[in-house]
């Protein structure tokens, strides 16, 4: 290490313009492209996404913004022609492929032997009120759908493209603008849709992004003026921090990826984390530049601080790595971007910050030293002379984290992770109580060319989807089966005893025919049936559930769908928003116990080799596993979901919180070498010099992961206080628990 050493205080000059250079260049490869819709979660490849994007293809084509107008009566002629007004101006919007309302709602008029279809609101006068009202309730399509059952609430739906972050935000400004300009005193509007949610994750992102980072830099950077008294190395740190965040996202565009509310978290992350080293850096050149020149200060720094820095910075790249075998796409692009700028900061670290602290005078005081070192030796002797009652309790605290830790459930509905006084999350609610609700499952019906006008096959259809809307949190189900009984029913004078399946197939096809006549018709049958009539959907409307619920609700229906046509010649399957929802609550489970079992061997394993040591390796297990225990069952006694910001923590946590262990056990090994001294000695003069860095760490970082409480997505809230609560309990585990760990088995392994 010595001639490494050497040689990089040699190259420092070449190596820093190497750094220079390198932030540049990956400067201009930054491009913050934003992507909070559902494809982001899921792989391209993924069976189950593509059999979704393929239904969206025939069905939908796009993402769905809802305005919910709220009325003490909507069937007056300015809440109505209100209503036909923003329709038409929303028709007419570029990217926008159809709007859905009781303006344009397709009404059938029918006789014995013909249909009219025509809007609704086709003739709009103030006598004409009550046979709208009429009409409107009347029908079960509009029912729930765009109407309340007590006339008190109706929707527009707003169907668009899909489309980049920035371009669908900016379309669904425009869209609330033209519904609110001209607004009626007496309507309530909510604004909801998954285009809104989508929408709301993505001013998230951009608030952590934005505020986010600059509220961490500016906290972190108050912390360590307090902690060292001095503007030079905050300074010296600040650029630090800006390197590596450059260097960071332009690796991680390079690498093609996409930013979300659980991946934005990459930048407080190596924001935190690139801290460290500094402070470990900055703490020994300080203690060696006393009696010594810049250059041999420098080498002995690098001599000594290098190693256990790069184990440190490797075991949380590790950490980080192993969410690269989630199934959920942000969590593993999550985990690759955050595992490079890791390394990263190593490298600019050990090249920057020992070059910068040449350029500085020798500090008269850092930090209080005596104030600490006071501290430090009570710390010593309670842990030294009390190691056999802390291991006790020890135990027990984990003892109570598995009790916690069985009480974990699992959360992948969106909708949860919205404050609960959000406007989306009320307006959403709104949706669920008096309309058609948040969730869908859809199923997927599968014959023959022209299948879908047997009798047979549609009684199916209208029985099983009968059945599912007798199912709880079920609030509509539409299908092509009732398109058929619509129609057959306004050609025999809205007589309600004629609202079924004809028996013949041929009739069904005749009317069938009649209703697509019409432009206005063909186009509604094809949101339910392929114009081959070989394929339909049965849309089951729900209201948003907690995604244990939805899991078993999906498999019921599932297993409902498949034993309805068991008999007959067509095959079904599933898929849907909540379908969707809880394949996200497989793969979260998923990627908890893989990643975190992932990241325990390899940590672990990186810390044997590490230390060259079997007895040292193992010294690293009981304390490390302690916070990770503890957070797990916070989560459980607290009831703090598992999602796809809170799935990362253990693994994140893990690979973090080895980091003092390896630099108080490396600091032991140099204290022990050689000496005949006792271990509670050598575990007093390790605690004094190393416990000062590791709490000034372990403080810095604990106020950075707590700024993202200030963040209005909950999973990144919880994401925060979890990993700075890990921080903390592993600071206890390396000052307290480590040393009585040692104490009780230094006999055995001969400390």
């Amino acid at each position: 290490m010595d001639i490494l050493s050497r040689y990089i205080y040699k190259s420092r000059f070449v190596l820093l313009l190497l750094v220079i250079v390198a932030t540049l260049f990956l400067a201009f490869q930054i491009k913050i492209d934003i992507d909070n819709s559902l494809k982001a979660d899921f792989s391209e490849n993924d069976p189950d996404y593509m059999v979704y994007e393929n239904f969206r293809d025939v069905f939908e084509g796009g993402s769905y913004f809802i305005a919910i107008l709220e009325s003490e009566n909507i069937f007056t002629y300015e809440v109505l022609n209100y209503i036909r007004e923003i329709t038409e101006q929303l028709e007419y919007i570029d990217k926008v492929d159809r709007v859905h309302s009781l303006a344009n709602a397709n009404k059938i008029i029918g006789s014995a032997d013909s249909i009219e279809v025509r809007p609704l609101l086709y003739q709009l006068g103030k006598d004409d009120l009550s046979i709208i009202r009429e009409r409107t309730l009347d029908d079960e399509i509009f029912a729930d759908y765009l109407i309340s059952r007590d006339g008190r609430y109706t929707s527009v739906v707003v169907v668009f493209e899909n489309m980049p972050a920035r371009e669908s935000d900016r379309l669904i400004q425009q869209i609330e603008h033209i519904v609110k300009k001209s607004s009626p005193d007496n309507i309530q509007l909510y604004f909801t849709g998954d285009g809104k949610a989508v929408s709301e994750f993505n001013r998230y992102t951009n608030q952590n992004l934005k505020t986010g980072t600059i509220l961490i830099v500016l906290s972190i950077s108050v912390c360590i003026f307090l902690l060292f008294r001095s503007f030079y190395e905050v300074l010296i740190i600040l650029i630090n921090i800006g390197i590596s965040i450059v260097c960071t996202l332009g690796f991680y565009c390079i690498l093609g990826f996409v930013f979300n509310v659980v991946t934005v978290m990459i930048i407080p992350i190596v924001t935190i984390l690139s801290i460290a080293d500094c402070i470990h850096i900055i703490k020994y050149y300080y203690e060696t530049r006393r009696g010594r020149s810049n250059r041999e200060a420098y080498i002995e720094t690098i001599k000594y601080i290098a190693v256990p820095c790069f184990i440190t910075s490797i075991t949380t790249a590790m950490g980080l790595l192993s969410l690269f075998v989630s199934r959920v796409r942000p969590v593993r692009h999550f985990g690759i971007g955050a595992a490079a700028g890791v390394m990263l900061a190593f490298f600019i670290s050990i090249t920057v910050v020992p070059f910068l602290l040449t350029l500085l005078p020798i500090p008269k005081s850092v930090g209080g030293k005596k104030n600490w070192t006071s501290f430090l030796h009570c710390i010593s002797s309670f842990s030294t002379k009390n190691y056999k009652y802390i291991l006790i309790g020890s135990i027990t605290v984990i003892l109570l984290a598995m009790v916690g830790i069985a009480r974990i459930r699992i959360e992948s509905n969106q909708l949860e992770w919205f404050p609960k006084n959000s406007m989306f999350y009320r307006s959403t609610r709104v949706l669920d109580d008096h309309l058609f609700g948040m969730g869908s499952y859809e199923i997927i019906v599968n014959g023959e060319e022209d299948g879908l006008k047997n009798p047979d096959v549609l009684n199916k259809i209208d029985e099983l989807s009968s059945d599912i809307n007798k199912l709880p949190h079920v609030k509509k189900v539409v299908s092509v089966a009732d398109y058929v009984k619509r129609i057959n029913k306004a050609l025999h004078e809205n007589d309600i005893t004629h609202y079924v399946i004809p028996d013949s197939r041929l009739l069904i096809a005749q009317e069938l025919l009649l209703f697509s006549l019409s432009a206005a018709g063909r186009n509604e049958l094809q949101s339910f049936v392929t114009p081959d009539y070989s394929k339909g959907r049965i849309s089951v409307k729900t209201v948003a559930m907690p995604s244990e619920i939805l899991v078993s609700q999906g498999k019921k229906i599932e297993e409902m769908a498949k034993s309805a046509f068991l008999e007959i010649d067509v095959q079904t399957s599933l898929t849907g928003t909540l379908y969707l929802y809880g394949l996200n609550h497989k793969y979260i489970l998923e990627s908890q116990i893989k990643s975190f079992s992932l990241a325990f061997v390899i940590i672990l394993g990186s810390l044997f080799l590490a230390f060259r040591s079997l007895k040292y390796g193992m010294l690293c297990i009981f304390p490390n596993f302690i916070p990770i225990a503890c957070i797990l069952g916070i989560m459980g006694w607290f009831t703090i979901t598992l999602n796809t910001a809170t799935v990362m923590v253990a693994s994140v946590s893990f690979g973090i919180v080895v980091d003092d262990t390896v630099h108080f056990l490396s600091r032991f090994r140099k204290e022990k070498n050689g000496k005949n001294v006792s271990t509670s000695r050598v575990l007093e003069n390790t605690t004094v010099f190393a416990g000062e860095a590791m709490i000034f760490t372990t403080l810095v970082n604990v106020v950075g992961f707590l700024v993202l409480l200030i963040s209005g997505f909950q999973p990144t809230r919880e994401f925060g206080i979890l990993v700075a609560l890990s921080l903390s309990v592993a600071l206890i585990g390396d000052l307290v628990i480590l040393p009585a760990n040692i104490m009780f088995m230094r006999r055995r392994f001969k400390l």
